[in-house]
């Protein structure tokens, strides 16, 4: 492993001493959460939904990775296992340790932290063997769950877990929330069906025949599972199912015109249950969240099989579903706007188009033209709110009332202030004009909004009135631990996918001193700009007594490699060959530089393993 050494001193700046005070504080936060809602043996004493209840920590092992106290690890694996029995034994909802029936938006938000647990340590025996066993739910190699037909490549309903692909699920919570439709079986579902128990059951029949027997896009997001299992384990049966299952949507999507199709039926024909229509699905392009839930589940699933594979075809795949919203864009009052849904009368319901949807595309491409898809949403951003800023409510939608509009200026510099769950996606924006150059507040501007959340979180942790509007995300509401704008400086990492992502990064970081992940004490991180060939970073050791030792890795998988690097200011400039994923770097006391490393991405195998 090639060595550097850092010797030039400065003051630090205030950006890497507002980021050690956020880390270093973070366990006394997490502690204050523990107090008011955790029990002995790691169970929390006020739940949510089952999902809602392990995404209470999925930022926990996030923040130790990044180089947060060891408590946090450990805390959330305590609870991680404390949840998982609580919701076996007391609300028979998991069996063997895994969801038995959800859908898939929900189940895979559940799972990210296992995700973020293989990160910080891929070593613990229990969490090896449960990622073999999840894995084999939707691989079919477990023989008594019947999730997956691998003869036609497809997952057999929207509802699956241990207990295998059920078809039945709400048809009152879906239809009446918005999240599929019936058409064209049955065309114009009166309001008030769900009143009348006759009328209720027959429409319940329709819609388990209609909605709950296929495959949909959503199903996607299990990739992120499967790949975890091959990270873990280096099993080559893992890797090739999430390549044979992302080939399987590339072949339905050249079918259906070029667009994904939101519907799949037992035999792998598009639209079986309805006449042929591609549309209409469960979370599918009718749906309440239609682009958000589709291109969470797509981005999560190119991801993985871009890693694995290195396969340009798949960051194709996600290109052309950009493409195809862009193409039929419109233009008004100097906003860009793509169609978000689907109907009888054609695409409807037009809004921006998340930023972070081509943001994490770029991220995997480094592509001139996928920034110059960046920069065209970017000249089209006339106007806020964000895409889904009025379909927030917890009800049932009135008709017309989360329709987009236009309020007050769009401002992509901006740091939002709720970092909680999903609305992370809000923040890509103003961390993408920081990597284009043009937003230089934004270091200590996410690092001021994460510090006030953080207090705000602990206020309401030490009263006793806070409720959030979604009653099940009061607790997850009120995690302190907060890591994704840590993620961003550090690591250069977009924000991770919310439904079974895997952390995109193009750096993580060792300490071979106290041989575990992250920065070492008193040592802080900037990525100051990424491209196709470099990635710029600024170390900073803090500390005026102490040497630290740090070992940088190539991506968060080790899937990158460092070409050579040059550092320092004036006469204390250096420049070495690296030829490899991994860099030591020595920093004086008080001592700090830029280093510029030349970066070959995604040209070796990824694996969670630490570099000694």
């Amino acid at each position: 492993m090639q060595r550097i050494e850092i010797s030039q001193t400065a003051s630090p700046p205030a950006w890497a001493l507002k980021q050690r005070r956020l880390l270093d504080g973070m366990p006394v936060a997490a502690q204050t959460f523990r107090d008011k809602y955790v029990s002995r043996g790691g169970g929390l004493r006020r739940h949510g939904k089952l999902d809602d209840d392990y995404e209470c920590f999925t930022s926990w092992p996030l923040a130790y990775v990044i180089g947060g106290d060891e408590r946090l690890l450990d805390w959330s694996l305590e609870s991680w296992n404390g949840i998982t029995r609580h919701w076996a034994h007391e609300a028979d909802a998991v069996h063997r340790e895994f969801v038995r029936a959800t859908d898939m938006l929900h189940l895979s938000e559940g799972y990210v932290g296992l995700h973020n647990f293989g990160l910080a340590d891929p070593s613990i025996p229990e969490n090896v063997e449960r990622a073999r066993r999840f894995a084999s739910f939707y691989t079919g190699d477990d023989p008594a769950v019947d999730n997956y037909d691998s003869k036609r490549r497809l997952i057999r309903s929207p509802i699956t877990g241990s207990d295998g692909a059920a078809f039945s699920s709400s048809a009152t919570y879906v239809l009446n929330y918005g999240h599929a439709s019936l058409h064209p079986v049955l065309t114009d579902l009166e309001a008030g069906w769900d009143q009348d128990e006759g009328r209720r059951q027959e429409v319940q029949r329709l819609y388990d025949e209609v909605v709950v027997r296929g495959d949909v896009p959503m199903n996607l997001a299990i990739c992120g599972l499967v790949t975890h299992a091959h990270l873990l384990t280096g099993e080559s049966d893992f890797r090739q199912w999430v390549l044979n299952y992302v080939d399987a949507w590339i072949e339905r999507t050249e079918a259906s015109g070029g667009v994904i199709p939101d519907n799949v039926g037992l035999s792998g024909r598009i639209g079986e249950t309805r006449d042929g229509q591609w549309w209409g699905g469960f979370f599918g392009w009718t749906g309440r969240y239609s682009v958000w839930m589709i291109f969470h589940a797509l981005a999560t699933a190119v991801e993985c099989a871009w890693l694995l594979s290195r396969d340009p075809k798949y960051l194709a795949f996600y290109r052309s579903q950009v493409d195809y919203l862009l193409d039929r864009a419109i233009e008004r009052d100097g906003d860009l706007l793509v169609p978000y849904k689907m109907g009888p009368d054609g695409w409807h319901d037009f809004r921006p188009l998340d930023p972070y949807i081509v943001g994490h595309l770029w991220h995997l491409s480094m592509a001139p033209e996928d920034w110059d898809r960046l920069e065209r949403l970017h000249a089209g951003a006339r106007h806020g709110p964000h895409a889904y800023a009025y379909a927030d409510s917890p009800l049932a939608p009135a008709p017309g009332a989360e329709k987009w509009r236009p309020d007050g200026p769009a401002d992509w510099n901006h740091v939002w202030p709720d970092l909680s769950g999903n609305k992370l996606v809000e923040n890509e924006p103003a961390h993408l004009r920081w990597l284009a150059g043009t937003n230089p507040e934004w270091p200590e501007s996410i690092l001021d909004v994460t510090a006030a959340q953080v207090r705000l979180a602990v206020e309401r942790l030490q009263g006793d009135d806070y409720e959030h509007d979604w009653r099940s995300q009061t607790v997850t509401a009120q995690n302190p631990v907060l890591a994704a704008g840590l993620a961003q400086m550090t690591m250069g990492a977009p924000f991770q996918g919310f439904n079974g992502g895997l952390l995109v990064a193009r750096l993580r970081y060792f300490d071979p001193v106290r041989r575990r992940p992250g920065l070492p004490e008193n040592v802080a991180a900037l990525v100051v700009s990424l491209s196709a060939e470099r990635t710029v970073v600024q170390l900073v050791n803090t500390s005026t007594t102490q040497e630290r030792r740090l070992i940088v890795q190539a991506g968060a998988y080790g899937e990158h490699t460092f070409a050579d690097v040059t550092w320092g200011d004036g006469g204390n400039d250096g420049r070495v060959n690296v030829n490899g994923k991994h860099l030591e770097v020595v920093l004086a006391p008080g001592s700090g530089s830029r280093l510029d490393i030349g970066t070959r991405c995604y040209v070796n195998d990824p694996t969670y393993d630490f570099p000694w």
